[in-house]
C-alpha cells in the first residue's frame, strides 16, 4: 500500500494547507493541516515535516482499518445540479 502526499506552496498569509494523499490506484484523500510558524512568522519547517509524516502514518493506519476513503479525482458527482445552484422544487 504505497501512499504519497503533496502539499501546496505556503504563503505568508496561510494558516492551513490542504494536503492531498494519493494511493497506488491514483485515488485521493485530502486533509487540512495547520502550519506551524516560528516567532518571526516563518514556517517551522522541521516541525511541519514532522506533522506531514505523522499525518501520512495516520492515513496509512486508517486505510488499514477501512476508516477513510480515497476517491477518484476524475469522478463526476452524481447530481443534476449545477454547482452553486439549488435543485428545482417540484
Amino acid at each position: 500500500m504505497a501512499i504519497t502526499y503533496t502539499s501546496p506552496e505556503i504563503t505568508a498569509e496561510d494558516t492551513t494547507v490542504k494536503v492531498t494523499y494519493t494511493n497506488e490506484d491514483g485515488f485521493i484523500h485530502e486533509r487540512s493541516i495547520n502550519i506551524p510558524r516560528l516567532e518571526d512568522g516563518s514556517v517551522n519547517e522541521e516541525y511541519y515535516q514532522e506533522i506531514l509524516e505523522g499525518q501520512l502514518r495516520g492515513v496509512e493506519n486508517k486505510v488499514a482499518v477501512n476508516a477513510i476513503t480515497f476517491i477518484d479525482p476524475n469522478a463526476v458527482a452524481d447530481t443534476d445540479e449545477t454547482p452553486g445552484e439549488a435543485a428545482p422544487v417540484e
